[in-house]
């Protein structure tokens, strides 16, 4: 009965958890995330954390320790964007725990839609920390910051892309059962209903103010990706304009 009220949550109220479909919206975005971090264009924070799912049953398409993340149990890799006011841009609940960050942002629906973006000529890109590659949409860390602007940059970007790991700890400290404590009882297809149905429920709540104390929020205790240093991942024609688009976006900043 549980999973039938999430899979009717999903289909009636999915459009909560979209991309932004105006040019007033985007514009609104950008300006917040300006106001608050001094970085011009930034549309959205990315980042993948882990919801426990039991062990999966073993068939001819589910292979278990595919499910096995880095801390050794069993989840999913959930892929989210956030915008500067903790709503949910985009939520992907498709891979199992073993996928890595970058490996799902290949085809993820938030890229191909970016993508489309600029081939328009927007301006537009998400922050994402160093285990994704550097792409025209996607800025990253500089690796090995030289100058007092891009150290600056480095700074802001850390403080900005924080925005999606609140967003996690908030959504975890309401729906104490996709926390790091718990483990989804479902198998994936299931699991990613429950989640999407806590995604949607947690936009509706911070879009009419209604707000988690401080003390109530958990911080994010996913597994994180093996990014102890920064580096850049090089993908061909996208990093070359990746770093070109970012570099005029640090000229942009403000000391």
């Amino acid at each position: 009965m549980q999973w039938l009220i999430c899979k009717l949550v999903v289909e009636r109220k999915h459009g909560e958890v979209r991309f932004p479909n105006s040019v007033e919206e985007y514009n609104r975005i950008k300006t917040g995330f300006y106001s608050k971090f001094g970085i011009k264009g930034v549309i959205g924070a990315i980042d993948c954390t882990h919801v426990g799912i039991i062990a999966p049953a073993l068939s001819n398409t589910v292979v278990q320790h595919d499910y096995m993340n880095r801390k050794g149990y069993y989840s999913i890799n959930v892929e989210a964007v956030c915008d500067d006011e903790l709503i949910f841009r985009h939520v992907n609940a498709k891979f199992p725990g073993s996928c890595h960050d970058s490996g799902i942002w290949t085809t993820s629906p938030a890229r191909i839609k970016l993508i489309r973006k600029h081939s328009d000529g927007a301006l537009k890109w998400l922050l994402g920390d160093s285990g994704y590659p550097l792409e025209p949409w996607l800025f990253t860390p500089v690796a090995n910051p030289e100058t007092p602007n891009e150290q600056n940059f480095n700074t802001r970007h850390i403080r900005a892309r924080n925005t999606i790991e609140r967003a996690f700890g908030v959504l975890k400290s309401r729906f104490r059962s996709i926390s790091r404590e718990r483990t989804l009882r479902y198998k994936h297809s299931k699991a990613a209903i429950f989640i999407y149905t806590c995604t949607i429920f947690h936009n509706i709540l911070e879009k009419r103010g209604i707000f988690l104390n401080e003390t109530e929020i958990l911080p994010d205790r996913s597994p994180p990706e093996n990014v102890e240093t920064i580096s850049e991942i090089h993908s061909g024609e996208y990093y070359t304009r990746g770093r070109a688009a970012r570099q005029r976006c640090i000229n942009t900043l403000n000391n």
